[in-house]
């Protein structure tokens, strides 16, 4: 029988094994079980969906122990038996989070996060999404395709199970569609997590979870090894090269001139820094909204010492980085909801981005006013508002500052 059509008759929808769900809250942290019984709903909500997730990874430990079409499932969270290798530049290839997660890590960064990984009876590799909400479906499609085409890529697979575990109904929604149309993917939908989270009651969380013996089918994430040559940092800088002379070349092919150069494997590319002139073309007709102040293109070149322009996949969306003087930390700023340019958060040498900052950090090529302004033409939406000159458009003597 094939693994996910076994599966499919095999996982349970209406999931009611008290002891499997006390065994999942041995994952969560103090406060986060005790998060469940939040009166704040978005926080309760968020502690659901760790529970959810690793009750998931609890039933397919359960699972495996049935069928030899499961051949291995990879530890998270509690069962992590290795220390955490913090991120730096270089790393390519499979890497626990400091919190257990299971991630592929492309020079330092983490390009891909699974929920959870297992091999099946033919000795592939497979993943599953777990989800609680409908909310950011838009682009799951493509970044469920994006992992398979990672995971195939570096195993040298030419199929990658996929399996989508959801507590909510999202079967009519189009991106869902499009996955269950693929090959060797499943979606599973399962009773509402809430009914499920009354397995739960705050007696329960007073207890030290009992650790489980050694699983004879669980193994480790860092046995893994690319198994095919994986140098995301040359991928990159080559895909950053021909989208530059995609860029200059002058053509009307516009957004799919510069999509048909990337590298499938690429997620974020950093084009390069700009001069003071090359930001004052990117600006010329908008400012960036930071906190509550607006600031122009000169306002930015004098607050900011480097700027470091890029784009994310598979949404082609544009992300600026600005560095701050003197502080070893930049802003991030995004499109907002109505088009606008706007801060969304800091990036610094902290442990948790300390790859990517580095990455971010280091020497770039120097892009000519030109790439800004064919840059800002193609990712920025179209402005008929006035251009910005000289001031910000904070009150006078308001302290606009960045944050700090």
């Amino acid at each position: 029988m094939d693994f996910l059509t076994w599966l499919d008759d095999a996982f349970p929808r209406d999931f009611f094994d008290e002891t499997i769900a006390q065994r999942a809250l041995r994952h969560l942290g103090y406060h986060e079980k005790w998060n469940l019984f939040s009166g704040d709903y978005a926080v309760q909500r968020g502690a659901e969906g760790s529970w959810y997730e690793y009750l998931v990874y609890e039933i397919m430990l359960d699972l495996s122990l049935r069928a030899d079409l499961i051949h291995s499932i990879v530890r998270k969270g509690d069962d992590m038996q290795e220390p955490h290798v913090a991120p730096h530049p270089g790393q390519n290839g499979f890497f626990y989070s400091e919190k257990g997660n299971l991630t592929v890590r492309g020079n330092g960064q983490t390009i891909a996060e699974m929920d959870l990984l297992f091999v099946d009876d033919r000795g592939d590799m497979g993943f599953v999404e777990v989800i609680t909400s409908a909310m950011g479906l838009k682009t799951f499609h493509e970044e469920v395709c994006y992992k398979k085409r990672l995971l195939g890529t570096l195993l040298g697979q030419k199929t990658v199970p996929f399996v989508l575990v959801s507590s909510v109904d999202v079967s009519q929604y189009a991106s869902i569609q499009r996955i269950a149309a693929e090959p060797a993917c499943l979606v599973l939908i399962t009773h509402p997590v809430e009914e499920m989270r009354d397995l739960i009651y705050e007696g329960s969380l007073r207890r030290r979870p009992e650790r489980p013996g050694p699983h004879p089918k669980a193994v480790s994430l860092t046995s893994f090894r690319p198994t095919r040559p994986f140098d995301y940092r040359g991928a990159h800088d080559g895909t950053r090269e021909r989208v530059v002379r995609a860029l200059l070349s002058g053509t009307d092919g516009g957004m799919d001139a510069v999509a048909s150069v990337v590298n499938p494997l690429s997620k974020k590319i950093m084009l390069g820094t700009l001069d003071e002139a090359g930001v004052r073309t990117m600006l010329r007709d908008r400012g960036v909204r930071i906190q509550d102040a607006v600031l122009s293109a000169d306002d930015v070149v004098r607050r900011f010492c480097r700027a470091v322009i890029a784009f994310d996949i598979p949404a082609y969306t544009p992300v600026v980085y600005f560095k701050m003087r003197e502080k070893e930390a930049y802003l991030k700023i995004v499109l907002d909801r109505g088009g606008d340019l706007a801060f969304e958060s800091m990036r610094t040498p902290a442990r948790s981005m300390a790859g990517f900052y580095a990455w971010l950090d280091a020497e770039k090529p120097s892009l000519p006013p030109r790439v800004a302004e064919r840059y800002a033409s193609l990712f920025f939406p179209t402005r008929e508002a006035p251009p910005l000159t000289g001031a910000s458009s904070s009150p006078a003597g308001a302290d606009h500052s960045p944050p700090a």
